[in-house]
């Protein structure tokens, strides 16, 4: 049985509403984790910037700067770059493909030199333009210590937060939209990334799964499929020759002390490895 990874789950390891079956994904790559990082904090920026409540848009403007320290990194946005060009010339190389829908190809590339053009725009370190105004740029500071983003440590944040809901939600649009390339370059590389492999059927026994590599090729990323009522996590190792999943026992007891055992139940679940 296969399953295509794109329409099972969304982003990173995700849990499941009750019954229902997780997905995890396992980064095999840095970039690859930079990425996913990326992917969920602007998803969370984005949900939380959506909501009313001003403790909901304090978080907001505090996850905004996780994305900035994320992106920060000096070669994230050429390495973007190098991968989105690959995928440009790869598919355009499928043109003559005789399986190929010329119309919805056409509709990709244009997708992908929009994403590529956006991103090249994107002038300056990302986050250039919050560093520009002083209290955000005290407060992201501030924020890197424990409780360093109280309201009595800078007087101008809790004055941001008397604001009326409109007036904060167009701040937080104004300040993300100029990091809009770059979340629309990592959502496009891991759609692509995740739609290169599909889910297949596999089982573990005694809670153990070893599987060779072909070290030509090494996967970027591992997406696990479990039904929670197993309950049950992956732990996963990896290198460029073979990866192993051991299973853990948490049987939903996530309040009490003790460490987690590995199960001596054989586990089916699904695997897919994704490349690029």
């Amino acid at each position: 049985m296969t399953h295509d990874v794109a329409e099972v789950g969304q982003t990173g390891s995700v849990a499941s509403a009750a019954g229902e079956p997780l997905l995890f994904e396992f980064p095999l790559t840095e970039r690859t984790r930079a990425w996913l990082r990326l992917e969920e904090q602007f998803h969370r920026v984005k949900s939380l910037a959506a909501r009313r409540d001003p403790l909901d848009h304090r978080s907001a403007l505090l996850s905004l700067f996780e994305i900035i320290d994320t992106a920060t990194r000096t070669d994230l946005k050429s390495d973007l770059l190098q991968e989105l060009d690959r995928q440009r010339a790869l598919w355009s190389a499928q043109s003559s493909h005789p399986d190929i829908e010329a119309q919805a190809l056409a509709e990709f590339l244009h997708d992908v030199e929009t994403v590529i053009t956006d991103l090249l725009g994107q002038l300056g370190r990302p986050g250039q333009h919050l560093r520009e105004i002083d209290w955000l740029s005290q407060l992201r500071q501030r924020a890197s210590s424990p409780g360093g983003a109280c309201d009595v440590e800078l007087p101008m944040f809790k004055a941001w937060l008397a604001l009326g809901e409109a007036r904060r939600k167009a701040d937080l649009k104004l300040w993300l939209d100029p990091l809009s390339p770059l979340d629309e370059a990592v959502a496009l590389v891991l759609r692509l990334l995740r739609g290169s492999s599909q889910l297949c059927s596999e089982r573990a026994s005694r809670g153990s799964f070893h599987r060779a590599l072909d070290g030509a090729r090494p996967p970027l990323l591992a997406v696990i499929r479990v039904e929670a009522g197993w309950a049950v996590v992956p732990e996963l190792s990896a290198n460029r020759y073979a990866i192993n999943v051991r299973w853990l026992e948490h049987g939903g007891q996530f309040s009490r002390a003790g460490r987690a055992q590995v199960t001596t139940r054989d586990i089916p679940f699904e695997l897919a490895l994704c490349r690029l």
